[in-house]
């Protein structure tokens, strides 16, 4: 599960970064830009493994509920 949404998450991380940077530097309308893609990235994120989490436990328990005991 980690490795779908790390990538989205270690550029999520990066952004927030360059926002901080871009906010220290003055440039107020590019931290905010940054900052912007920063949360959309994470939330992405966020929701994705969500969904992830949320598909393989249905598939699990769809698995365990068509299954028949051997006798």
């Amino acid at each position: 599960i980690c490795r779908v949404t790390s990538p989205l998450v270690f550029s999520s991380f990066c952004f927030s970064a360059q926002s901080r940077n871009s906010l220290q530097q003055g440039n107020i309308d590019g931290a905010r830009r940054l900052g912007h893609n920063a949360m959309v990235l994470s939330v992405v994120s966020i929701v994705g493994g969500i969904a992830i989490i949320t598909a393989l436990i249905a598939f699990n328990w769809g698995c365990e509920y068509f299954q028949h005991p051997a006798f």
